[in-house]
């Protein structure tokens, strides 16, 4: 089995097998797997009209769940390819669907799964619409917001702002100094901006007159909106909460959308702490599996 490195003359392939068999968790999206290509290394091979990913996580090879018409097929050849390069056949982010599959074709493995990996789902109308006491805290922050800084716009990202968007990102510091993903993280946000078109994403920026605060993008597959970046600057405040709103008012009033991604908290309380206050519908859980052969 030949694994080939993810590019993006890959996109239009990888888009295909996860619209054919679309799940709501962050790592069966299209953007994300090309955007992380490097940090993590991805490759991917695909047999019987099957797709599955290799990714170098934390250090260790894994391989993702398999995609498309032929699991147990796929599954059997990548324990081939592991045994024949002399590799752990660690499959990582199976979901709780998946998990049963796995048990009883290796009633033997181990298993375990990561809090801080774990996606934010959320049904879309609650958490858009934001009715009620228990969405009073994103609600107040938006009302600040709205009060503090009234003559704010939310636009789609087009060519004409897209080096603003990389000048902002450049000078966007929050977590950066002290945290080396957060900074590759950045350093992903201009490669994104800066061949946005190829990504086919949604994106709009939050902007107060001429000065930019904030912006984000995302894609949908199936019935989910994945939001893969949300920067904003936090001395404006509410900024998060009115992007995310924002966001979502425009690229998720489709009644085909019905749940928002908004992916893990990597461990950040802070983070934990914002993605709670929205009430997630499921906190996705992603099992890494140790399979002896």
């Amino acid at each position: 089995m030949d694994f080939k490195k993810v590019s993006y003359d890959d996109l239009e392939i990888i888009n295909a097998f996860y619209h054919a068999y679309p799940a709501r968790q962050c790592d069966r999206s299209t953007a994300a797997t090309v955007m992380w290509r490097n940090y993590y290394d991805n490759h991917y091979a695909i047999y019987d009209g099957t797709i599955i990913f290799s990714s170098n996580f934390t250090g260790n090879i894994c391989f993702t769940y398999p995609i498309g018409k032929n699991v147990s097929g796929m599954l059997d050849e990548l324990e081939k390819h592991c045994r024949e390069n002399g590799i752990p056949m660690t499959v990582c982010g199976i979901n709780k669907d998946e998990l049963p599959f796995i048990l009883e074709k290796y009633p033997d493995c181990k298993y375990s799964a990561d809090r801080d990996w774990f996606d934010y789902l959320y049904e879309k109308d609650p958490m858009l619409l934001l009715a009620g006491r228990k969405y009073g805290t994103p609600r107040n922050h938006i009302n600040k917001f709205k009060k503090l800084y009234p003559d704010y716009s939310f636009d789609e990202i087009n060519d004409s702002v897209i080096n603003d968007l990389i000048d902002f990102s450049k000078k966007f510091s929050f977590n950066s100094e002290k945290d080396e993903s957060a900074r590759q993280e950045l350093e992903i946000c201009i490669e994104v901006l800066k061949n946005y078109k190829k990504y086919n994403m949604y994106g709009g920026y939050l902007h107060q007159g001429e000065k930019i605060i904030g912006y984000s993008f995302g894609e949908i597959i199936g019935d989910t909106l994945f939001v893969h970046i949300e920067k904003a600057d936090v001395t404006y405040q509410g900024a998060y909460q009115m992007l995310t709103n924002s966001f979502l008012r425009t690229f998720a009033s489709d009644d085909s959308v019905k749940y928002v991604n908004r992916e893990e908290d990597c461990g950040d309380e802070g983070l934990r702490k914002s993605k709670l206050s929205y009430h997630p519908v499921e906190l996705i859980e992603k099992n890494t599996v140790e399979i002896a052969i």
